[in-house]
């Protein structure tokens, strides 16, 4: 384990936080680029306006653009490569992701490939390992306050083929500008609601943990830590509350930069063959791992788990470490069934005989996360965690 004090900070992103900032995006547009390749999902940019919002921005400020809305949940490297050859084909010199984690983690990939060849898969570590040389530059538009995408150099893609689904990495691919508007989010339905804000409330806890975590990761994952778990449950039942909407925005953010800072543990290495392979909502499938996670690692980190009870409103009157340790994963899943998230494996449809696979395909393509886990797990501390999970 490095020191602590030793560390690296790096986010070249521009961040426009606020209730109403989307009315800004036409200025912002105008100095990236002339022509914008604008990726989204098939309903929901255009269902809510947004969609409408943008591109007439563009239009007032003479920037022309081509709409891509064949994304899925679950990103496709397919699906990636036609939006690459779309961006190619109409000269587009910018691209702008709108929606939850599916879409701007396809238009990071999109620059990626439009502007360094090959295919998506080339650029996943199992796929080939290519290191992009170039990306046409990137806004974010979140509409979701889960993912930190709009924050962090990550993008994740699924191998339709192999139903592999992978992280990747490069400083490339940090927005140029990120829009985090909390008033996108209003309309955002409660079961989105929760699985984003739990999505989010993991990355800042596995940054917590991770063996890497510096101070600035520390003070942020704490913050959106204590603030998940206060306005979640909020925003689950009244969606229209701005005051939660934006604290959970900046909670994600927040959480995002923790995951640019100090990265993701075991529990995104752990979920991501469970989605992979059975099409689990990203958020949920990390409620069914999570907590069986910490409960296994608990021994290598108590101080850390006994703060994070702390932070989660433990009472003052427990001071064992041990206890306080303990309690956290229990306030955890009192977060998660606060907001019908009391989830295992089993409820979603995931089969025992699947353990070997689900934990050989874990360490195979996120094993550089299970290696910053501390515990030093193996393979078959995988499988126990899996079994623990159901």
């Amino acid at each position: 384990m490095k020191d602590v004090m030793d560390f690296t900070y790096f986010l070249p992103t521009k961040i426009i936080f606020g209730a109403g900032k989307i009315n800004e995006i036409g200025d912002l547009a105008k100095g990236v680029g002339k022509k914008a390749l604008v990726v989204t999902g098939g309903k929901s940019a255009k269902s809510t306006g947004l969609l409408d919002k943008v591109t007439k921005a563009f239009e007032k400020n003479g920037i022309k653009y081509v709409h891509f809305d064949k994304i899925v949940p679950n990103p496709l490297s397919t699906t990636v490569d036609e939006g690459a050859k779309i961006a190619k084909d109409e000269k587009c010199d910018f691209v702008i992701g709108i929606g939850g984690g599916s879409p701007i983690d396809s238009a990071k990939m999109i620059a990626v490939v439009a502007k360094s060849g090959g295919n998506c898969w080339d650029y996943t570590n199992v796929g080939g390992g290519k290191v992009p040389t170039d990306a046409l530059p990137i806004i974010a538009i979140p509409t979701t306050h889960g993912t930190g995408t709009e924050a962090d150099p990550f993008a994740v893609v699924t191998n339709p083929k192999t139903n592999e689904k992978i992280g990747v990495g490069f400083d490339l691919i940090f927005p140029r500008i990120s829009i985090v508007d909390p008033e996108l989010m209003i309309s955002l339905p409660p079961n989105q609601t929760a699985s984003t804000g739990m999505d989010a409330f993991y990355h800042a806890i596995e940054s917590y943990l991770n063996l890497n975590h510096q101070p600035t990761s520390d003070l942020l994952a704490l913050e959106a830590i204590s603030l998940i778990n206060q306005y979640l449950p909020i925003a689950y039942r009244d969606g229209k509350n701005i005051e939660a909407r934006t604290a959970l925005a900046w909670a994600s953010t927040a959480a995002g930069i923790c995951e640019t800072l100090s990265g993701c543990i075991a529990n995104h290495s752990l979920e991501h063959p469970v989605s992979g392979h059975y099409n689990v909502t990203h958020g949920v499938g990390l409620c069914a791992t999570g907590p069986a996670l910490f409960e296994y690692i608990l021994p290598h980190v108590k101080e850390r788990l006994a703060k994070v009870a702390l932070t989660m409103g433990a009472p003052d009157s427990i001071t064992d470490t041990e206890e306080l340790a303990h309690l956290s994963i229990e306030l955890i899943r009192r977060l998660q069934k606060s907001v019908d998230l009391d989830v295992s494996l089993s409820k979603l449809g995931v089969e025992r005989s699947k353990i070997k696979q689900l934990a050989s395909d874990a360490m195979r393509t996120m094993g550089g996360l299970i290696e910053v886990t501390p515990g030093n797990l193996k393979i078959e501390d995988l499988e126990k965690i899996y079994e623990r999970s159901f």
